[in-house]
């Protein structure tokens, strides 16, 4: 697979050497441009014909920087895109445009080099490529739970009921893994192959819609914890993750702030999943005319509804525990930033990984390496628990943070977050 290393005029290999910083919009009134690899492109009549949604916006503001994010996230359609850049105007960037100081350019030039150093050492190893037997297996599990929790549901036993309704939530949670690595286009490798997975695996195993999540997923890694900018920080009126993602006082002091550390498990989840599952996903499929989507969704809850009320009930609440707890632990109890980053400080400075074992790996599908995942999303991710230590080693070189928490330590710290958000809250 070829990366996405972009040359200069001259046809040579950049590497990541040239200036890897930001955005300004110095090609005259109305203009928007990127920078890339030293260069801005002028994207102004792209925007809306973007394929990945209105995350390239972000990378259109002063001070950002898109070489690490395209060169990541079309991983596996670099030629493409290089031939699509290609046809766009382009200009040199010079420092005085990138509304950067000179020790911040010195170090993210460094950082730049070393990251894509390593990229391309990876994808030379072949890290970036997926298995198809690990993902039989992945996918044989889910069968075999689904069929063992569907023939306890129909036992007479309501402790036998339970432990079916439990299994069937857990199915549904380990299908969001697998609709998650869909999305990011490494499961199969195979792009166009990996969409039809991700709607079926997102639509048949939880009854949404793949093409909303991805649009909203896409601007949750372009830059995390960034406030205005990361909509997993979006979560008002139920949740505040952070002081600062409340403007009205009022809000931060409604009773379902001030008691978040408490309702998050016990009914926050929950509704959040039945809202997404009646309307807001819905909505969208409709919308956008996605049918292929909507099918899976409509044979999710036809199969639910064979469980009957309250297991259909209990499964779900599961299914909403066990994904939205385990994906609160990497990131809702780290700083949010309103300030441009580099694409490998937005991991290491807002990303945590958690307790990297076997059952843990298993337990959170691999998510659990979310450094990693952050920094090379389309690597299929059972590959990044081999590549860790690399990755501590970068971080080291250029004295960042490399935060792993145990997995009782990332509880602990996501619900004292919690708490405390709540605390600040209640005195503004």
């Amino acid at each position: 697979m070829d990366s996405l290393i972009f040359t200069d005029q001259n046809g040579n290999i950049t590497n990541g050497k040239k200036k890897i910083e930001s955005i300004a919009n110095g090609g005259g009134a109305g203009t928007k441009e990127i920078l890339c690899d030293g260069y801005f492109y002028d994207v102004t009549n792209f925007i809306s014909r973007h394929p990945g949604g209105s995350v390239i916006k972000y990378y259109t503001e002063r001070g950002e920087d898109a070489t690490h994010a395209i060169q990541q996230f079309h991983q596996r359609s670099a030629e493409r895109v290089r031939i699509m850049m290609k046809a766009f105007k382009r200009r040199p960037a010079s420092d005085s445009e990138l509304g950067l100081d000179e020790a911040v350019l010195k170090k993210n030039r460094a950082l730049s080099e070393d990251f894509t150093k390593l990229y391309l050492e990876l994808e030379e190893e072949g890290m970036f490529e997926p298995s198809y037997i690990h993902n039989i297996l992945r996918f044989a599990e889910l069968l075999v739970m689904a069929a063992a929790g569907f023939a306890l549901i129909q036992c007479q036993s309501y402790f036998a009921k339970f432990i079916g309704s439990v299994l069937i939530g857990l199915v549904q949670g380990r299908s969001g893994w697998m609709q998650h690595e869909s999305g990011h286009l490494s499961l199969s490798g195979n792009p166009k192959l990996d969409r039809i997975f991700h709607a079926i695996f997102f639509g048949l195993g939880l009854g949404l819609s793949s093409s909303w999540w991805a649009n909203q997923h896409n601007r949750h890694h372009a830059m995390p914890q960034r406030l205005q900018h990361d909509v997993d920080l979006n979560t008002l009126p139920l949740l505040a993750y952070n002081a600062k993602v409340v403007k009205d006082s009022k809000d931060g002091k409604r009773w379902w702030i001030q008691y978040q550390s408490y309702l998050f498990v016990l009914i926050d989840t929950l509704l959040v999943g039945i809202v997404w599952c009646v309307y807001i996903h819905p909505k969208y499929v409709f919308k956008h005319k996605c049918y292929f989507q909507l099918a899976n969704m409509f044979a999710h809850w036809w199969l639910i509804s064979h469980l009957g009320f309250w297991p259909g009930l209990l499964s779900s609440w599961v299914l909403s525990v066990y994904l939205f707890l385990n994906f609160t632990l990497s990131h809702t109890h780290l700083p949010v930033t309103n300030e441009p980053s580099h694409w490998v400080e937005y991991s290491l400075l807002h990303t945590a990984d958690v307790e990297q074992t076997p059952w843990c790996d298993w337990w959170m599908g691999y998510l659990n390496y979310q450094i990693e995942h952050h920094l090379f999303p389309t690597m299929p991710q059972f590959r990044q628990p081999r590549i860790k230590d690399r990755v501590k080693a970068l971080a080291k070189k250029h004295n960042l943070p490399y935060h792993v928490y145990s997995y009782r330590e990332a509880v602990e710290k996501t619900f004292r977050n919690m708490s405390n958000v709540s605390n600040d809250l209640s005195k503004m």
